[in-house]
């Protein structure tokens, strides 16, 4: 059966309301949609030398992929995207920021620096998660509106990375900061933007003469130059961020029972993990698997399926324990708990988690491979 093309015939008009920007590989006006009362950012692909028009047009519909992969409060969102391969240009349209880049911001509002760390690092986390090095960290790149909410923009060099690491390096204009050692091995991979984030903060926190950070130890680690001294991942700078938040947050006896009750549970199962194997992070994703593992073990008094368990929380090998078991209501109780407290109360529970799991031997299973 031929499948059928759906076209959609009826051009959009938008109101043009200003210039924005103009980059190596495009420009960027703002534009209003009369119809629903919105502005959106549009980008253009139109290198500044025609001779590069070919050259990055890939680099553009690479964006777009990228974009429409996301969906995080710290990312700038994508609409829709237009292209004209025929023509060598496109567009792209994008939620509209109306803020200040990260500089611009700290220097009006020096008080919230510490608000905006964490975010920029979930924003980083998230791209980390789905595999995306940014390549182009600098200040004009994250943006922070009136509420204080940051969004991360312009993934015109990012990539999705087949491999560990990109050995391209970076082609963008990082060298605004002194360079890590690993590209001196043409490596350049998220323990690279690790770096390359926290030399962002060392520089607002100079020029600005900022004295209060609370984040100051961590941003530390993630700019030691030495590559195996760094702090390895995103992942791990929010794990240590969520250690300084956790002071203040107290948690109820039936809260702080609950959570042990189904940690216990959860690590009695797991002998040992792969070196490789990695914590789902997204707690939202967790929670629902959980509540999928409780609905399909409803009626039992232990869970039918302890491997399954296992498997919504981690990602990789690990060998466990057939004979232990889980009671329903134990899973049950958890799920109850993680939907009903706080946002930080939730990525405390989360990490305490991971703290437990950390604790459980890592072998390297491909070592036992017969050839």
């Amino acid at each position: 059966m031929k499948t059928k093309t759906i076209e959609f015939l009826r051009s959009k008009d938008f109101k043009f309301i200003r210039n924005i920007g103009q980059g190596g590989t495009g420009k960027t006006i703002l534009i209003k949609d009369e119809i629903i009362n919105e502005q959106f950012v549009c980008k253009k692909y139109s290198p500044i030398y025609e001779e590069d028009k070919l050259k990055y047009f890939n680099y553009f519909i690479d964006e777009i992929k990228i974009l429409f992969k996301l969906n995080h409060r710290n990312i700038v969102r994508v609409f829709n995207y237009y292209l004209y391969p025929d023509q060598l240009t496109g567009y792209i349209l994008m939620e509209y920021i109306d803020g200040l880049n990260i500089v611009d911001y700290v220097s009006k509002n020096p008080d919230r620096l510490n608000d905006i760390f964490p975010q920029v690092i979930d924003g980083f986390s998230n791209l980390e998660q789905n595999s995306i090095l940014h390549r182009d960290i600098r200040p004009e790149n994250i943006l922070v509106d009136d509420l204080g909410i940051v969004r991360i923009i312009d993934f015109g060099f990012g990539k999705r990375l087949e491999s560990s690491i990109d050995t391209e390096k970076s082609i963008t204009l990082n060298w605004r900061y002194s360079v890590p050692k690993e590209f001196e091995k043409k490596i350049y991979d998220f323990r690279s933007e690790v770096f390359f984030i926290g030399k962002l903060f060392e520089e607002i926190l100079v020029e600005k003469g900022i004295d209060n950070f609370k984040y100051s130890s961590i941003l530390s680690e993630m700019i030691k130059p030495e590559y195996d001294q760094r702090i390895p991942s995103f992942f791990d700078v929010s794990r240590k961020i969520l250690g300084n938040t956790s002071e203040g947050v107290v948690f109820s006896d039936k809260e702080i029972s609950v959570y042990r009750n189904f940690a216990r549970d959860l690590t009695s199962l797991i002998t040992t993990l792969d070196v490789n194997t990695e914590y789902i992070t997204d707690i939202d994703t967790v929670t629902m698997q959980l509540e999928q593992m409780y609905r399909n073990s409803m009626l039992e008094e232990q869970i039918q399926n302890s491997n399954g368990l296992i498997k919504c929380m981690i990602v990789g090998g690990y060998s466990f324990r057939r004979e232990n078991h889980v009671s329903v209501q134990s899973i049950n109780d958890f799920v109850k708990l993680i939907k009903s407290v706080s946002d930080d109360k939730r990525k405390i529970i989360i990490n305490n988690l991971w703290n437990r799991l950390d604790s459980i031997p890592r072998e390297d299973y491909a070592n036992d491979l017969p050839f």
